[in-house]
């Protein structure tokens, strides 16, 4: 296929749909640290809920390519009260490359390993904040498992 040129990238970006919900298997959630203030407002990299489930924090930490230890205490997960707008957000292809790049011990950051080739995702823009619903959040213990029935 050959390159887009950037018309056609715009375009493509236009009318390209994440098969994203607010509930359910797809729902769009953000991943933090457990003891992390709770806030209503966050940005940084996303991913889709389905992705978590059955994985403890040491699992999700992995699988996401955080830094080792992030998660150590437990995570906290927040759902989104709205989808993010085309214009809020990159995709960043998958967890397995860190800030959307491929991954080189030279060049990257040693914080931020490649995590999983199958988690897609998504990089809010700077300066860009979607709203979450702190009440509802999920808090994970460490070796407590992601549940099914919170996405639901």
């Amino acid at each position: 296929m050959a390159r887009m040129s950037d018309w056609q990238r715009e375009a493509h970006e236009a009318t390209r749909r994440e098969m994203w919900t607010l509930r359910g298997p797809n729902q769009v959630v953000k991943v933090v640290r457990s003891g992390s203030i709770p806030t209503g407002v966050l940005g940084g990299y996303i991913t889709v809920g389905k992705f978590l489930l059955n994985k403890t924090p040491a699992r999700i930490e992995s699988d996401l390519g955080l830094p080792k230890g992030y998660l150590a205490d437990g995570a906290r997960i927040y759902r989104f009260t709205r989808l993010p707008q085309v214009s809020e957000y990159d995709y960043e292809l998958t967890a397995n490359f860190p800030d959307g790049l491929a991954y080189h011990p030279a060049y990257g950051d040693p914080r931020f390993l490649p995590g999983s080739r199958v988690i897609p995702q998504w990089k809010i823009r700077q300066g860009v904040q979607i709203p979450v619903d702190a009440a509802g959040s999920l808090e994970l213990r460490p070796g407590q498992i992601f549940p099914y029935t919170w996405l639901a």
